[in-house]
């Protein structure tokens, strides 16, 4: 009995339990992703031979904007290069804004240019408790790459994975938990 009783709490959490919980998300729009998370993730490069997997310290802080869009700022640190046993150290900052667009949940950069002319393209959706953003460009020689970030919000916390694609094949992943530190 006690198994049939498990059976069916699982099947419930599997099927009904993430519509419910992303409903509710769902509803609260960009708003349930306001707020500073902090965390650490694992990266793998295929294309290192000595650094195929590196820790990433991640700070994401994603607040509103008078027009109803929203400001992503972030911080990456990374330890992947030099020598292995102490490697270098080095930190990237981005901020980018969106902006409201006429389709509900989808949100563009303003300072998108022509991706011909190799200024990237960056957009964000939201989608129940994940938040897409994606920056395209294509590069001199025609080549394209991809950069996707998909944060998806549960609780006190944040999970993310982060995929680059080149002509179609993943050079980078990153996934990583972060915790809510502040509203």
């Amino acid at each position: 009995m006690n198994r049939l009783f498990a059976l069916a709490l699982l099947a419930f959490t599997a099927f009904a339990g993430p519509t419910v919980w992303a409903s509710s998300v769902a509803a609260q729009g960009i708003e349930a992703f306001f707020g500073r998370f902090q965390g650490s993730g694992i990266s793998e490069n295929a294309d290192s031979i000595y650094f195929a997997v590196s820790v990433r310290d991640l700070d994401v802080q994603i607040s509103p904007t008078a027009n109803g869009g929203f400001m992503l700022d972030w911080t990456t640190i990374t330890r992947e290069r030099g020598d292995p046993n102490n490697p270098t150290v080095k930190s990237k900052q981005t901020s980018k804004v969106f902006n409201p667009t006429d389709r509900p949940g989808v949100y563009r950069a303003p300072d998108t240019g022509d991706v011909l002319d190799g200024h990237p393209i960056w957009w964000s959706r939201v989608d129940g408790p994940k938040l897409y953003t994606y920056m395209m460009m294509i590069e001199e020689n025609g080549s394209w790459h991809v950069q996707k970030y998909e944060r998806t919000v549960s609780g006190s916390g944040m999970e993310l994975v982060f995929e680059r694609l080149r002509d179609g094949d993943e050079t980078r992943e990153v996934r990583a938990r972060l915790v809510k530190v502040e509203q």
